[in-house]
């Protein structure tokens, strides 16, 4: 969107389109298999690209060729993965002492120079494993004595 755009109020014509086509915004949104959570997140800049799509439609003449719906739809489309390629990109942050569901901490996954033996570093399996549960991308994962939590026996 430009300043063009979104420094004006829509004209009736806009309005007509956007009203319109607006159950479109569901229809992207469920193509997209977003979830529920991310769908309500993400509804505002759904709607933002509808609006820019109508005002751009009706402003830019090599538009008109298409149809409404194709330009709105991919107007539409390109903010909600915009977004999610935003929501991707952000750093993931780890409270380091907090208890994990398997009752250690993240001080347990993490490598110490004292811990270096390879013959403590997990398998594959259990790497991908710790990944998934933790929400990153990539991290050297070693085998430590997990203590036990608070009011649980250690394993």
């Amino acid at each position: 969107m430009n300043e063009k755009t979104m420094n004006r109020p829509l004209s009736e014509a806009e309005r007509a389109l956007v009203e319109r086509y607006h159950s479109l915004i569901y229809r992207v949104i469920g193509n997209l298999h977003l979830g529920a959570d991310a769908a309500a997140d993400l509804y505002g800049d759904a709607a933002l690209g509808l609006v820019f799509a109508a005002q751009q439609y009706l402003t830019e003449e090599r538009l008109q060729k298409y149809r409404f719906s194709d330009v709105a739809y991919s107007r539409i489309r390109n903010a909600l993965l915009r977004q999610r390629h935003k929501a991707r990109k952000a750093p993931v942050v780890l409270s380091l002492d907090a208890w994990q569901k398997d009752g250690g901490t993240l001080y347990d996954v993490l490598p110490d120079g004292r811990n270096a033996d390879p013959a403590e570093i997990v398998t594959r399996k259990e790497h991908k494993q710790v990944l998934r549960q933790h929400g990153v991308r990539s991290c050297k994962v070693y085998r430590f004595p997990v203590y036990a939590a608070p009011g649980k026996e250690a394993a």
